[in-house]
């Protein structure tokens, strides 16, 4: 994933350890981190960012211990936004059941 902002560029690089495992990898990208007020700005938006990552994890987790339950068949994607994931897995399903 590419994350353009105002002042800085991010880089999540994901990497699939296991079907339930990964492992994400976080490169920022400051034009001038500098140092004083730059230097602390920049230690602002990334201790920023890692507060967000851990909560995600916590949603995450919940999420994946709710797809291993009994009682989930499948979900649905959200028309507003996951129209981008659901033709990806449209294409990736149309490929594989070819014959």
């Amino acid at each position: 994933m590419l994350n353009v902002y105002l002042d800085n560029t991010s880089i999540n690089i994901i990497i699939p350890i296991s079907h339930d495992k990964t492992l994400t990898i976080f490169e920022w990208y400051f034009e001038a981190p500098g140092t004083g007020e730059g230097w602390e700005s920049m230690q602002q938006i990334i201790a920023f960012s890692d507060e967000i990552q851990q909560e995600d994890i916590e949603i995450c987790e919940w999420v994946q211990k709710g797809l291993r339950s009994k009682a989930y068949d499948r979900g649905r994607f959200s028309v507003l936004r996951e129209n981008g994931v659901h033709h990806f897995q449209s294409l990736v399903h149309e490929f594989l059941t070819r014959n």
